[in-house]
């Protein structure tokens, strides 16, 4: 995702799977009837130097989570700082988390990202880069910690650092990984990731970023069919729960509009996964970003941070996703 715009239970030994992570695009066909389950939905919000609006999402939308991003290094050490250099316990910012709380909401906290030094670059040592993941776990009160990776790090480095923080605090923790396409689903330093983390253990959502490649048929069945290559990775590397352990381990996270390789999701798509995650009951929904979540360019045919680049009410995608 652009930078500049839970777990379900505890760990557990799991023996990692040695299979290839490679699965088919299934055929999508008709719109299934919506079961009645609720899957969680967080917006990516961008945390600049302004105000981040969060409670007039909690006003207009039935959002009451938030994932607030991107946690990078502060010039360059191991020690958090969000984007801009923005401190992780600035007031007017902890003001916001506090408002949202008080209206019965939470927060999560995403590190990582497109650009930026992350901290998992910086941080040489695991007990470093845990002691840095709890730092900002502490300043915001957030319960749920987001891995967005989307560089080369070093996989056993996150997985034991999790772990450390595992055995500190009990935190949810997804691990938001970048799609190769609807065939492939996670793309190959991911899938190099997610199978150090099962080797370590690990007991995490899978966060597919649902965006930014290419069509195989409709953007429905694109987005559709990556979902469902993910979830046969998931159950290959977590083979013990079955098919519905993994969807229940899988998270979809889609680009409201125009994504930065041009191709388009409307409305009807985020219904369409809506639709998915409710009938498999998957783990989690996100959105990036809350701030592009409007149509003030409509027919803008380059991803913007600031607009969806379609025609639309403010909020339409986090409410078809809700």
């Amino acid at each position: 995702m652009t930078g500049s715009t839970g777990r379900a239970g505890r760990w557990r030994a799991l023996v990692p799977c040695v299979l290839l992570l490679t699965a088919c695009t299934p055929a999508i066909s008709g719109t299934p009837q919506e079961q009645n389950v609720s899957v969680p939905l967080a917006p990516y919000v961008y945390v600049g130097a302004g105000t981040l609006g969060l409670m007039e999402a909690v006003r207009d939308t039935p959002a009451r989570r938030f994932t607030l991003a991107f946690v990078l290094a502060d010039q360059g050490r191991c020690a958090p700082t969000w984007g801009e250099g923005r401190s992780v316990r600035d007031p007017a910012l902890l003001a916001e988390i506090a408002e949202v709380r008080d209206a019965g909401g939470s927060v999560s906290i995403a590190t990582g990202g497109a650009s930026g030094t992350y901290l998992e670059s910086s941080c040489a040592t695991a007990p470093e880069l845990a002691n840095a993941y709890g730092d900002v776990l502490t300043a915001t009160g957030a319960d749920t910690l987001d891995v967005d990776i989307e560089k080369d790090v070093s996989a056993d480095l996150v997985a034991d650092a999790l772990t450390l923080l595992d055995e500190d605090r009990e935190v949810a923790i997804t691990i938001t990984l970048g799609v190769a396409s609807a065939s492939e689903g996670l793309d190959t330093p991911a899938s190099a990731l997610l199978q150090a983390l099962a080797g370590h253990g690990a007991d995490v959502t899978v966060n597919a970023m649902v965006m930014n490649f290419p069509e195989a048929g409709t953007r429905q069945e694109s987005l559709l069919g990556a979902a469902e290559a993910v979830t046969g990775q998931i159950e290959r590397l977590w083979p013990g729960g079955g098919r519905g352990e993994a969807y229940r381990r899988l998270g979809l996270t889609l680009m409201a509009g125009r994504d930065d390789t041009g191709e388009l999701t409307t409305l009807a798509d985020a219904r369409a996964v809506r639709t998915f995650a409710r009938n498999h009951a998957i783990g989690s929904l996100g959105l990036w970003s809350l701030a592009r979540d409007n149509g003030d360019c409509p027919d803008d045919p380059t991803a913007r941070d600031d607009c969806s680049g379609i025609s639309q009410n403010p909020f339409d995608f986090t409410r078809s996703l809700s």
